[in-house]
């Protein structure tokens, strides 16, 4: 990433301080409550009563399609891949073995229209990269901890205990963990110190792609991470976001040519909520629950995930047009986990 873009997503810079968020913003859920603004006689409650005055964190008015809640406004299409985020899906990398790292940096981000977070990041970004292996293959991850509390990683799968990662790793301390990925599928990562509800709900969760022998058939990838924002620490997402910036695919949609296989690694790593859906408009798809499978398990148009579940789902789009994706938790939508794949 360029200075311009991360000082961008820290939410001081350029468009950022002229958005108001700088590091004043910051404070924004403790001095003035974002969510004062919604019509709601409660602090820190949104109406559930429908209202064209509401204001919710992220909004600008003039709400697009099926969201309340918009992106920062200096984000573009490209934003994601530039910065390098969750987004982006590597190839695994060569050989048997190989290293990796990953840094706890607690850092503001800029996670909606004049909304910034105190987030706690994997690498500055949130979700963390995605981590790609072959089904075997070993890895070492350095594990880095910048902050100023305890923090650890911690990878669903199969691995030795002893590297199993809710060991509290103290500030300024580091670890090596030794893992040999399997079983095939999409496995999420994330701290796992308590109370583990804020570590996550803070950003520090990610992904880990365990490919098969052979890999899987050529399509286009894209991972897509829901999580929530609960913006006044109280127990309660205020706004939800895929990859984590609200209304990010409602503005800049997925773009695939017609006839190509997609193939989407989706997980829910939301807390405060039970459950989420991922739905499709306008077309079907197979899925393959967590991906341990070559087989499809179901064809659908919506599946539905509980927390830290996940899901690869594959299909392909025939025709041109604009296919809506949402969970079919409304609430969620609303408030910024509504976007659109465009079949061009």
């Amino acid at each position: 990433m360029n200075r311009k873009d991360f000082l961008r997503w820290l939410g001081i810079g350029g468009a950022g301080l002229a958005a108001g968020t700088g590091i004043a913003g910051i404070t924004s859920g403790k001095k003035e409550d974002p969510l004062c603004r919604t019509g709601s006689s409660v602090p820190g409650q949104i109406s559930s009563t429908p209202n064209p005055s509401i204001r919710l964190p992220g909004s600008i008015g003039g709400n697009s399609y099926g969201s309340m809640v918009h992106p920062p406004m200096f984000v573009d299409a490209a934003f994601l891949s530039r910065m390098e985020l969750n987004a982006t899906i590597p190839q695994a990398p060569p050989g048997s073995k190989f290293r990796s790292e990953v840094n706890i940096i607690e850092m503001p981000l800029t996670v909606a229209h004049n909304t910034v977070v105190d987030a706690w990041t994997f690498d500055g970004v949130v979700p963390g990269k995605v981590i790609r292996a072959r089904l075997g293959q070993e890895m070492e991850l350095l594990f880095r901890n910048h902050s100023n509390h305890p923090h650890s990683v911690h990878f669903h799968g199969t691995h030795d205990p002893g590297q199993d990662g809710w060991e509290p790793i103290a500030p300024g301390a580091e670890r090596i963990y030794k893992i040999t990925a399997g079983p095939i599928g999409f496995h999420p990562y994330h701290c796992h110190v308590p109370p583990l509800a804020s570590h996550m709900s803070k950003g520090l969760y990610g992904g880990f792609i365990v490919d098969p022998p052979g890999g899987r058939p050529p399509a286009l990838e894209f991972m897509l991470i829901l999580a929530g924002w609960d913006l006044n620490e109280t127990g309660r997402n205020d706004i939800y976001a895929w990859n984590g910036i609200a209304g990010y695919y409602d503005r800049f949609p997925i773009k695939v040519p017609v006839g190509k296989k997609v193939r989407l690694y989706i997980a829910n790593m939301t807390e405060h909520d039970p459950v989420a859906s991922f739905h499709l408009h306008s077309q079907t798809f197979d899925v393959y629950r967590t991906g341990t499978k070559l087989v499809p398990d179901e064809h659908t148009d919506v599946i539905t995930l509980g927390q830290t579940e996940r899901a690869i789902v594959e299909f392909t789009l025939t025709k041109r047009g604009r296919y809506m994706f949402h969970p079919h938790q409304t609430h969620m939508a609303d408030r910024g986990a509504m976007g659109w794949i465009v079949a061009v």
